[in-house]
This record gives C-alpha cells, structure tokens and sequence, in this order.
C-alpha cells in the first residue's frame, strides 16, 4: 500500500470531503521520482521548481559544510517553503540509499493556494507544525512549574487526593465561617492570623500545585473578613487589583504573544546553524550561549529551550560534558531574566512591588542589591572562561569525557538531536531585530518623574509587535491571519502568571485586613531588639527556604514582596535592598528545589538528579555567599 495516498494529501492539505475535485486534481499532479545511493534531489541556491513527499527511503539535509544536519522519513515532505515563496533552495536534500518521492511542481501547488485560499495558511501551519508543538510543550512545562498542571493533564485524581483536596477543604472553610471571630470587633489572635499561611503550606506541600493553593488561601483570609459573603468580598478585591495593574497584566499578555511569535519565526535553527558554522572551540559555545541568553532574557525556559537547542549540539561536537553545559545554560537564564526589567519575570516582580505600595521604577533600583543575581553571573561566566575550581560531579564529569568516556552521565535520555527540516530554518535577524526593538523602543518611549527615569514597556511590546507584523508577513515567514493567531496562543500561554499576580494580590490585601502584616511587623521588631540590620538577611534567608518549600518563586514573591516592603516602609530602610532580598531568594530557592531539574533536565538533555547533584555544590556556596552580602549590606546600611 502506497504512503502517499489520497487519505496522506487529504489530510496533509486539510480537505473536506465535498472537495473531491480539488484532491483530485493534486494526485493527477503527484509524479512519482525514484533516486539513486548519494544523488541529490536539491542543492542550495537552486531554483525552486517544486515540492516533495517520501514514499520510501531515507534522505539526508546537508549544511553548508557538507555535513549531515537532518535525516528524513518515508511520510515527511520538504521543500515547499521556496515552492511557495519562490526563494532559493536553502540546503543540499541527498539520497541515503535509493529513495522514492512524490514531486509536486511548482505551478501545481500554485494554483492549488490559488483557488482555495484558506489552504495557502493551513499550508504554512504544516512548516511550522514542529516549532508549535515545541512552544505547546514549553507553555505546558511552563504552567506546571507556576503551578497549573501538576498533575498532568487528562489525568483523574485518585479518590484520596480528590478527598483532601475538596472535601476537607470545604470543611475547613466552612469551621471558619462558623467558628473564626470577627476581625472587625478587634485583633485576631496569632493563631488565626497565621492559619491561612498554614493553610497554604500545607496544600502546597500535599498537592504541589502552587497557584491552586493560593486561590484557596486567598478565599481562606476572604472567609475571615466576610464569613458567607466571602465571594462577594473575593470579587471586588479581584476588580480593584485588575483597575490598579490593568498595565501589568497586559504586559504580561504581550510578553506571551512576543516569545509565541519568536518562536514561530524560524530564527531559532538559523542561530544554531550559524554558531555551528563560525565557533570554533570549547569556550567559544560556552561564552557564545552566554551571550545569546543575555539578548533573550525575557522568559527563563523560553531562554532555556532556545540555548538548548542552538548550542547544546555544538557544545557536544565540542565534547563538552553535558553537566557542565547544562549548568551553564540552565542557570543563566535565572539570573539574567531576574534583572532585566523586559522579562517576563521583571514585568510580574513589578507588578508585585508596585501593588505592594512600591514606587514604579523600584524593580530597577533592586538590582545593585539583588547580590544572588549578580554573583550567579560571575559564576557563569567563570565556569563557561574554564576558570572556576571543579569540585564533586563536575569535577567527575570533565574527566570522564577525558578519558573518552561519553558526554552525558548515566541515565540520560540522549534525545539533543534537532529534527526540524531546511524549510523552517528561518533567519537569524529576525529573532535579533525585533529583540533590539524592545530594549530600544521601551527606553525612548520611557519618561521622567520626580527626578526618576521610568522605562516604558508597555510601549515598547506595541511598537514591537506591529514591527514583528512588518518584518514577518513581508518576509512571508507568517500570513497575518497566522501572525495573530501566535498572538492568541501567547496570550493563552501567559494565563497562569497573570492569574498567579492577580490571586496574589488579593491574597496580600487579605493578610493585611485581618492585620497579619501589622501583627508580623511587631513580632519581628520585638524579636530582633532593634537590631534592624538583622533584617534584609531574615528576609533573604525566609524567603529563600519559602521559595524552596513551594518550589515556586512566582508564589513566594506574592507572599514576601508586600511584608518586605511593608517591613521597609515602617521602619524608614532602603526598600531597593529588602526588595533586592525577596528577589535573590527567589532565585536561590528555586535553584535550591528539586523540582526545577525535571523541566530544565529534559531540555537540556541531561538526567535531571545527575544535573542537580552536579550544581548543588555550588548553589549552596553562592546562596551563603548571598547570606554574607545581605548581612554586611545590613550592618553597614547600604
């Protein structure tokens, strides 16, 4: 039975069944070629004059340098791209053996997008069908690390954990409408105060769904204000914080929409072809990625999985041991995204100050202090210079792959080979241009008030996004009508960290009208006896165990950024340097949470608890290096 069948094209070009003309017409136009061991079908620089389907056989994609970058399966297709575009081959497609294809002219697949105009998207959808399903595999690792998702999806709950999760929960909700003093008629006692913090620890730890837990500890502290009114209570402070960070949120929502569309540009391949074609050593790919990771520091994993796939192939031809890659490439993107006021960490962590009662350009001033981040990057960029002191598994790898043994330790799911054909390599300028749009397009729309610059964002992701339309759809890497359906899937992709921002919040305002934040702040100024530059190192050293705890900084930020700055606030501190501390142990903790591994590992090819043993060594120094700047940034008040 062929491959290429009438039920292959009907579905390859999305028929509906009353459409039998048109199927038709594209198998009369099918010719069936046969080629020789080592002869070429395409050779870059050729004309394009058609496009191709595998009957059987194998076929190689060849780079620039002859060298085989791809292979080809009976059922694949290639060549369409330039078919359609009437751009030049972009790669030599070589025999492996004798191989049958399907060859589709040029002026076929023409008239085919011609008459039916709805197929020439549904077309270009099937070139990017590898770079979608890689963002839908981002965003679902993305939503079960912030904390939706755990369980897995389509997965049904046993009935234990379905228990506990709702049953229970209803009857602790319901003893503390029935039970909990009213915290209009006076303080609440302490045990009151903290049982929602109790409450969300406890759901967090049982069922590691971080944003589930917050919802319910925010209706938690609604219930202790409003008992059986608690809904209407969690409403209206939902609608007060969505009117006072309306920005934020569509921030957040254009963040997404931006890396979607990155994504889809094709410029991932093109950076890693060009990196393999022009570095040369060891330390070169390492640096090379380094850098890179700095231009895209606007989400961690997208940054990740980017890196991931342009440089880890490279630092394997390189024979750099993959834990030593790894560390660089999956701890970077922390650091550097934790920093940068366009990330979409940067957009939420501003979100949260200034809901907190922080001024709008504070997220900036945090950085001097934010000691973690910065002693995150020298360490990277001493371990990428070959400068650093191996200790551990590191250590163990660099001379296992001395001895010739294999990159990768035991256990690894050797999976780093790219699968994606010549056709959706796409160009490397169009991921730096529009990234260069962002930085420059938020500084010179920004403004100055109170003697204070104030970097516009917001601006910056608009203008951006209507130059991604231009330089895209002109180029035809994306027809409008796919240009903004990237848009909705990135938007899509952003629901839980709005969502985590906006529970947030009305998580904190709770806390604050039971009066925990006031309770918390006289508690720890009697216990450090007026020792406040004991401060900024307790908040660092909680919220680093906090962020741990939960495995979820985005959750610990929600619950630390207003009791720091609460704390700042009251006691006249530098709020750059107790906001700094929340910053900083968030990405320590993070580090420091095994959870983390099982998402960056697959990524990064690597076994996850090989990658974690190997960097914990150097985590636990950083963070106590961390522990020592905040100490002596409080004793000293900086």
């Amino acid at each position: 039975m062929e491959l290429i069948n009438r039920d292959y094209i009907q579905d390859f070009f999305r028929l509906k069944s009353s459409e039998g003309e048109l199927l038709d017409f594209i198998m009369s136009r099918l010719v069936l070629k046969e080629y020789s061991h080592n002869s070429f079908i395409c050779r870059a620089g050729d004309s394009a004059e058609a496009m191709y389907f595998i009957e059987s056989g194998t076929v190689s994609v060849l780079d620039e340098n002859g060298d085989a970058i791809n292979e080809m399966n009976p059922g694949r297709y290639f060549g369409e791209y330039a078919a359609l575009t009437g751009d030049k081959r972009m790669a030599d497609i070589q025999a492996k053996g004798t191989i049958q294809v399907y060859e589709l002219d040029k002026k076929s697949l023409h008239a085919i997008v011609r008459n039916n105009e709805g197929i020439y998207g549904l077309f270009l959808k099937n070139a990017y069908g590898q770079a979608t399903e890689k963002y839908r595999k981002l965003v679902r690792l993305l939503n079960t690390k912030r904390g939706i998702g755990s369980e897995g999806t389509g997965k049904k709950l046993t009935l234990p954990r379905l228990f506990f999760n709702y049953y229970i929960v209803f009857f602790i909700f319901l003893n503390v409408m029935l039970f909990a003093p009213n915290p209009a008629g006076g303080p609440l006692h302490p045990l009151w105060l903290c049982s929602p913090v109790v409450f969300m620890v406890a759901y967090m730890i049982i069922t590691k769904r971080a944003l589930e837990a917050l919802v319910l500890s925010a209706m938690y502290t609604m219930i202790l204000l409003a008992r059986f009114n608690f809904i209407k209570a969690f409403y209206e402070y939902t609608l007060e914080t969505i009117g006072g960070a309306a920005d934020i949120i569509l921030m957040v929502a254009l963040m997404g929409s931006l890396t979607r569309i990155f994504s889809a540009s094709g410029s991932i391949n093109a950076l890693r072809h060009i990196a393999r074609r022009k570095i040369k050593s060891a330390r070169g790919t390492l640096f090379a990625a380094f850098f890179s990771m700095i231009l895209i520091a606007i989400d961690e994993y997208l940054s990740i999985l980017i890196n991931g796939a342009c440089f880890m192939p490279l630092a394997d031809e390189k024979r750099i041991p993959r834990e030593k890659s790894a560390m660089v490439m999956g701890m970077s993107p922390g650091a550097l995204c934790i920093l940068s006021p366009i990330s979409l960490t940067g957009i939420y962590l501003s979100g949260m100050i200034l809901i907190s009662g922080g001024q709008g350009e504070l997220f900036l001033r945090t950085a001097p202090y934010n000691f973690s981040a910065l002693f995150f990057i020298v360490f990277i960029f001493l371990l990428a210079s070959g400068k650093l002191p191996l200790v551990g598994a590191l250590k163990k790898a660099v001379i296992r792959v001395k001895e010739g043994g294999p990159l990768w330790p035991e256990g690894t799911d050797d999976d780093m080979n790219n699968d994606d054909d010549a056709a959706n390599r796409g160009r490397v300028v169009n991921l730096l241009l529009p990234v260069l749009v962002l930085i420059f397009s938020s500084i010179l729309t920004g403004s100055l008030g109170e003697g204070k610059f104030h970097v516009n964002v917001l601006y910056g992701m608009v203008i951006t996004l209507i130059f991604a339309f231009l330089l895209y759809c002109f180029q035809r890497y994306l027809t409008p009508e796919q240009f903004f359906k990237n848009m909705v899937y990135g938007i899509e992709g952003m629901m839980a960290p709005i969502v985590m921002f906006l529970v947030g919040k009305c998580f904190a305002v709770g806390m604050e009208k039971i009066g925990f934040s006031s309770w918390l702040n006289e508690v720890v100024q009697l216990a450090i006896q007026g020792q406040v530059w004991l401060l900024p190192v307790i908040i660092f050293s909680v919220c680093t165990f906090v962020g741990a705890l939960f495995d979820n900084p985005w959750a610990m930020y929600a619950i630390g950024m207003p009791i720091a700055l609460n704390f700042s606030a009251s006691l006249g501190q530098n709020q750059a340097l107790y906001a700094g501390a929340v910053c900083a142990a968030g990405l320590v903790g993070n580090e420091l949470a095994m959870g983390d591994i099982f998402f960056i590992g697959p990524m990064l090819g690597i076994n996850p608890t090989a990658y974690y043993r190997t960097k914990l060594p150097y985590v636990i120094v950083l963070g106590a290096l961390t522990f020592i700047a905040y100490t002596a940034a409080g004793y000293f008040g900086l």
